[in-house]
């Protein structure tokens, strides 16, 4: 202990663990070593272990872990360095009986310490010109270890051991002398040693420089993220004095608004902030498993004999590991239009935010980043309405141009739009290929020029075209019962209960199960959404979250939701079969209004209000998004399913094998 107080080991000789120096050390899969006993002392023979270093899990059950040769041979020579080190005397003084002289220096090539006179004499003899003296001061700071090891630890032959192996037996796996090739291994695939390594150290060298390179990228991501998280706080700063100001002109109008639109912006620039400093670690965490791996390797690279070619399999396969996960989580994101498009405006009297063009911060990682969507924070004009402000985060509509949604915010919530229908084509979707009579039962637009409709009679889901009503694709669908489209695909419900999502050519992607109703939205819409008993499911590529529905009013009956329909926004209106009615529900989950309709298939067109097929009464009710009656249209069919897109209104009626489009007039 003495001699390790005056000459303390590095760092990486001592244990994680223990913090004492390796004995008998064994190295994990991430190549991160500690002491045996320690590692049996931590994990307690589990199957699966934790790495207590970078977190990293590994199944242990199939192998035992190596030993860390490199870091044993390399304690040993700390340890023997230690002790020559702290009264060190030249070799060739002792041995010619002379005076003890300090050492100054050592000879890296024969490993003799040598005093002043001795090292100037070292280099001159016949023997010894090639031979490399180097001071001690030099040699202690640990710049020459890996050259010592070679030196002081060769690999020799386990059955004669006076032979230095030179050769590798690739029948046998194992390291051999020169007379064992004769004796033992006749015949056998053999290759020099030498020729095997300087093989596989190329391979790795490569590997080592492949992540060094992607180490660069992943630092330049840190400095974008540091730098982005860094002007969102900028941001913060500069939107919230623009809404303490608009809220102090305002205060008799929004003041109830103000403190909820405040929480509102520091949540929504929270959470960014949150999902890049994940990212930040994320990136600085595979920076320092990167280092030490690398430099793991570069050690036994340089620092190992013969030996090392037992451990060229886990280093590459450690080295091969890093290099996927960089590509698989190298983020690839332009933060340019993030924040540079939100705008806050009073529209009296609600204060909004709205962001035009919002972007995901790193998509595969993110898991509660908020939508691509507007925000806006809206008090209640009602005088006698003491409910809080209402938060909502919403798709902008695609099919909504900026003209009509300055014609929306202009018109007053309270005066009714004049709505009529006129029928411009019917289709009939027979197909020779239909066995039975066809009735639809569910239709939904995909784009202004395709939609898709559910041919319950002939249990298909068919793609057809429009205004030619071809029909483009089909496919078989038990028991199929309702439609949507988003962005990426189909999804269909069965009677079932089970929800099948297709691609756009109707290839099945996945089935789930328990699924009581649809939630369609618009078919641009990057998500899917559908309703398990009374929660409301959002799946956004691989990201599923769940909005429980609350706040019910007293009913006679279970609730049974048929259909239902995501608005763009970030509210909900559900059709309840059992109860007879249909409810508005807000963007927490709580329904804030239940509408005086009969309950049917819901749509919603350019201005955001809401149609509901009302199926005994052969028409539609209108409503708009607090729940007010806008308007009545009359249809020429008992409707079982709507869907609008732009101006046109598709409908699946009771009876035959046609589907209607209408024209909605607006005055």
């Amino acid at each position: 202990m003495e001699h390790q107080q005056l000459f303390p080991p590095p760092a990486f000789l001592q244990c994680l663990l223990c913090s004492k120096l390796y004995e008998s050390p064994k190295i994990l899969p991430c190549l991160h070593s500690f002491c045996n006993q320690c590692i049996e002392k931590e994990f307690c023979n589990k199957n699966i272990i934790t790495c207590p270093q970078c977190h990293e899990r590994f199944d242990i059950s199939q192998k035992e872990l190596p030993r860390n040769i490199y870091l044993e041979n390399r304690v040993d020579l700390y340890l023997e360095q230690s002790k020559h080190f702290t009264d060190p005397s030249c070799i060739f003084c002792k041995l010619s009986a002379q005076e003890k002289k300090e050492a100054v220096s050592q000879c890296v090539t024969c490993l003799d310490l040598l005093c002043k006179e001795c090292s100037e004499r070292h280099t001159s003899t016949t023997s010894t010109i090639d031979h490399q003296v180097i001071p001690i001061t030099e040699i202690k700071s640990g710049k020459y270890d890996d050259t010592i090891l070679l030196v002081k630890y060769k690999t020799y032959c386990q059955k004669h051991t006076d032979e230095e192996v030179w050769n590798f037996c690739k029948t046998c796996n194992s390291l051999i002398c020169s007379v064992c090739i004769i004796k033992d291994h006749k015949g056998h695939d053999v290759d020099r040693a030498a020729d095997l390594i300087k093989e596989k150290e190329n391979e790795t060298r490569i590997l080592c420089q492949g992540l060094k390179d992607k180490t660069s990228e992943l630092k330049q991501c840190r400095v974008s993220f540091t730098s982005r998280r860094n002007e969102l706080k900028k941001w913060e700063e500069k939107k919230i004095a623009e809404i303490k100001k608009m809220c102090s002109e305002a205060v008799s109008k929004i003041d109830r608004g103000k403190n909820q639109i405040l929480n509102d912006l520091d949540n929504y620039l929270k959470q960014k902030s949150r999902d890049l400093g994940k990212g930040i670690s994320n990136i600085t965490a595979q920076c320092s498993n990167i280092s030490d791996s690398v430099q793991y390797v570069e050690h036994v690279l340089n620092g190992m004999g013969a030996q090392k070619i037992f451990l060229f399999g886990e280093l590459q396969g450690r080295l091969a590991n890093l290099d996927k996960k960089i590509k698989e989580s190298i983020p690839f994101t332009d933060f340019s239009q993030e924040t540079e498009n939100i705008r806050i405006m009073v529209t009296e009297p609600k204060l909004e935010i709205t962001l035009d063009k919002p972007e995901d911060i790193h998509e595969k990682t993110y898991e509660n980043s908020a939508k691509d969507c507007s925000i806006s924070t809206a008090a209640v004009d009602d005088d006698n309405d003491n409910s809080s402000d209402i938060f909502y985060v919403c798709d902008k509509a695609v099919q909504t141009s900026e003209a009509d949604f300055e014609s929306f915010t202009e018109i007053n919530s309270d005066q009714k739009r004049n709505y009529s229908l006129e029928l411009i084509i019917s289709h009939d979707l027979r197909t020779p290929s239909d066995k039975h009579p066809s009735y639809f039962t569910s239709v939904a637009w995909i784009n202004e020029n395709q939609f898709v409709a559910v041919d319950a009679g002939n249990a298909k889901v068919k793609i057809c075209s429009f205004p030619l009503g071809t029909i483009l694709n089909s496919t078989q669908v038990t028991k199929p019962l309702a439609v949507s489209a988003w962005k990426d695909g189909i999804f269909c419900l069965t009677q079932e209960n089970k929800m099948i999502i297709f691609s756009s050519e109707l290839c099945p992607r996945n089935t789930l199960q328990n699924i009581s109703s649809l939630c369609p939205s618009l078919p641009s819409s990057i998500s899917y959404q559908w309703i398990e008993n009374k929660t409301i499911v959002t799946q956004k590529k691989l990201n599923v979250s769940k909005l429980p529905i609350v706040c019910f009013p007293p009913n006679r009956f279970p609730v049974f939701f048929r259909y239902a329909c995501s608005l763009p926004n970030g509210f909900y209106a559900l059709s309840d079969m059992s109860n007879n009615c249909v409810y508005l529900v807000d963007g927490n989950g709580s329904i804030f209004k239940a509408l005086p309709c009969n309950p049917g298939s819901i749509s919603f067109d350019k201005f955001y209000n809401v149609f509901i097929a009302d199926f005994h009464n052969s028409s539609m009710r209108v409503f708009d998004l607090k729940g007010n009656h806008l308007a009545d249209l009359l249809l020429k069919h008992r409707p079982r399913s709507i869907s609008i897109l732009h101006d046109k209104l598709i409908v699946a009626a009771e009876f035959g094998s046609q589907v209607f489009v209408y024209d909605i007039f607006y005055r």
